[in-house]
């Protein structure tokens, strides 16, 4: 009873928000990388600044080399993705 009660608030509070806020898993993905990416940045400056020590560059050199693949690889499943959609649309519309 109290889950089904908690189901009913959640869905009365969502009729109630002007938005709704969806997001796809390659947008969130990719938004994560980034903003990863960015705070590994500020970090390891941060770091060699006040403690004069710098990071392992192989460190330095996985986290973009894995984080600059993801992007690539969801990048191409984007691309092939719109390329193979818009074939089939032009093949249909013949």
């Amino acid at each position: 009873m109290k889950r089904e009660e908690r189901n009913l608030k959640l869905q009365i509070l969502k009729t109630h928000l002007p938005f709704y806020l969806t997001i796809k898993f390659n947008k969130l993905v990719v938004l994560l990388s980034i903003i990863t990416i960015i705070f590994y940045t500020v970090a390891a400056i941060l770091l060699q600044k006040y403690t004069l020590t710098e990071l392992s560059p192989t460190l330095t050199t996985c986290v973009y080399a894995f984080f600059g693949t993801e992007l690539l690889g969801l990048a191409g499943i984007k691309i092939c993705d719109t390329k193979f959609t818009n074939q089939d649309n032009n093949d249909i519309g013949s």
